[in-house]
């Protein structure tokens, strides 16, 4: 017990007697640049055995071997366990993690490292145990990651509050981030990669409005914090080949970039605007990703035509042309929430995605017109942004939605959600047209607007220009 003690001295300066009565794990990092290895002590709370798993068998690869004084660990097993309570330490091969490129292990992005914390990170073997972390990076090095940070100017960070499975990405970089305010939270950026200064400052400039796209809808950014990882890749085709959001943490934006193209194109691309809308509803797994994809399809085009970088009708063309994709989706006659559980397998992406807008268009129009316009989508997320974000547990469908009715007093939700995962087939949605006065062509293009129809008006609202 006096050898691990003193270790926790020395190695990092932490005072481990401070964890041995405090009521929660504390893991102290230390990043060793020149040797890309990362070293990890970890202090149990008193009374707990000082066990951890891995939550990936890619945690294995990267463990540099324990030492046996302070660890029993088999060779290929899952499990560390401390030869003795209080405190241990382990490292971790960071460098040669982010040398696989391989996804869900890491990437190098020029000289900086983007890891999974599921190589490095070793949890307790008790679920939902509380954590807090300190991380210690060499002169010249900055750390970015998802966890919740009480103080935005230390890198100390808090863990163990959501579930264990959900993914996040952490990054190892030469360059300070940047925090940018969104309403009453904050968008912690990282732009990796060795890039020329004015294209560092054109991806902050676009992650900035893209930030503010959701004032356009809830008033502003819906979390406390958001990490914002923006990658340059030479793979893929327009600005933004693609995006993603992970939702350890209180979640993550990443972003792959051609860094060089202009800023007019990265404002014009609808993957930010997607991934972004993301943020105002739960995690709905996989049966549920009708509903999340749903929502993110519908506002990139309702936010990118209420900031005014799309015209209402190019909006509403584009929309619609999304429609006619999910109808043309060969994945029919099978209930929507199938359909969603097995998307990865069958690809099933236009159903999945376009249907799901269809309910959000279909749910706005139908509390605009009931209310006269004092309720809308924009009403319902704002009220759950208020009630429930961040959400840090899975939610169904069916929850999500007996939330919505409850904060706006409707019976909307339920009913409609009830119906969408169970259709076999895309839905129809020429009535809707018709009531918004949209005009289709025997190609299903839009050929005009007719401003006398019943619905009009919110056709117009829907995707008027904001000026907040």
């Amino acid at each position: 017990m006096k050898f691990v003690r003193a270790l926790a001295i020395v190695f990092l300066g932490f005072p481990s007697t401070l964890a041995a009565v405090a009521p929660e794990w504390r893991y102290y990092a230390q990043f060793v640049a020149r040797e890309e290895r990362l070293d990890v002590e970890v202090c149990a709370p008193a009374g707990e055995a000082l066990v951890l798993e891995a939550l990936d068998s890619s945690a294995r690869e990267y463990l540099i071997a324990p030492d046996p004084q302070l660890w029993r660990y088999e060779a290929g097993a899952q499990i560390l366990r401390a030869r003795q309570p209080g405190c241990a330490r382990y490292s971790v091969a960071l460098g040669r993690a982010a040398g696989s490129n391989r996804n869900e292990h890491g990437h190098r992005v020029g000289a900086d490292l983007l890891v999974w914390p599921t190589t490095w990170l070793w949890w307790p073997t008790r679920t939902r145990a509380p954590m807090r972390l300190q991380m210690r990076l060499p002169e010249g090095w900055y750390f970015s990651a998802p966890w919740p940070q009480p103080d935005p100017a230390q890198t100390a960070y808090t863990l163990g509050n959501w579930p264990r499975y959900w993914s996040a990405l952490c990054a190892f970089s030469h360059r300070p981030g940047a925090r940018i305010e969104i309403g009453k939270g904050r968008l912690n950026l990282a732009v990796l990669g060795d890039l020329p200064a004015e294209q560092r400052a054109k991806l902050q400039s676009w992650v900035t409005h893209l930030g503010g796209l959701l004032e356009h809808v809830v008033g502003g950014l819906p979390l406390p914090q958001v990490q914002v990882l923006v990658v340059p890749t030479k793979r893929g085709a327009g600005p933004v080949p693609w995006g993603q959001v992970y939702r350890g943490g209180l979640g993550g934006v990443h972003f792959f970039v051609d860094a060089t193209r202009p800023r007019a194109e990265f404002i014009a691309d609808w993957t930010g605007a997607h991934e972004i809308s993301h943020l105002l509803h739960p995690y709905l797994g996989a049966r549920g990703s009708w509903m999340g994809e749903g929502l993110a399809s519908y506002l990139q085009n309702v936010l990118r035509a209420r900031a005014g970088t799309l015209s209402p009708t190019d909006a509403w063309e584009r929309l619609i042309a999304g429609f006619e994709r999910g109808r043309k989706d060969t994945a029919q006659n099978q209930a929507l929430a199938e359909v969603a559980q097995g998307m990865q397998r069958s690809r099933a992406y236009m159903r999945v995605y376009w249907s799901g807008a269809a309910f959000w268009l279909a749910a706005d129009v139908e509390l605009r017109r009931r209310s006269a316009g004092k309720l809308s989508l924009d009403t319902a997320l704002t009220r759950f942004a208020a009630c429930c974000l961040p959400a840090l547990r899975p939610w169904t469908p069916l929850e999500f939605a007996h939330e919505l009715d409850r904060q706006l007093g409707e019976t909307l939700f339920v009913p409609a959600v009830e119906r969408a995962a169970a259709a076999e087939n895309f839905p129809d949605l020429n009535a809707l047209y018709a009531a918004l006065g949209i005009e289709l062509d025997a190609r299903r293009q839009v050929t005009g607007f007719d401003d006398h129809a019943a619905n009009a008006a919110i056709r117009q609202s829907i995707m008027a220009v904001r000026t907040n």
